[in-house]
């Protein structure tokens, strides 16, 4: 198996992939399926990919928007967590508009 690109995809994406791939009668190996019944146990965030899109339109980069679309920060310091990948700092306003925009796409 030659490897052509990667990307970084949201949890919500890999369990997609791998229902799509069960549905369609493909036997899953064992890792794939402990990571799919951890998908479906703890992804938080349905709407994942879109967030994903909208995050970076707030100049985010693509790999924090992912870590934000997986792990779905309830506040300011959860999120500041994840914001090691960006090279720049953010002032409370954004934060708080961040973690707005998180709820509105993950409020399940």
């Amino acid at each position: 198996m030659k490897i052509i690109s990667s990307r970084n995809i949201t949890y919500a994406e890999t369990q997609k992939i791998l229902e799509d791939l069960a549905g369609r009668g493909v036997e899953l190996r064992s890792i794939e399926l402990r990571v799919l019944d951890y998908l479906r146990r703890f992804n938080k965030c349905r709407k994942a990919d879109e967030l994903v899109k909208e995050l970076e339109k707030q100049g985010l980069n693509e790999i924090t928007a992912v870590m934000i679309a997986n792990i779905v920060p309830k506040d300011t310091e959860a999120l500041k967590i994840l914001l090691n990948f960006e090279n720049k700092s953010f002032e409370e306003e954004s934060l708080n508009e961040i973690v707005k925009t998180v709820s509105a796409y993950c409020s399940e």
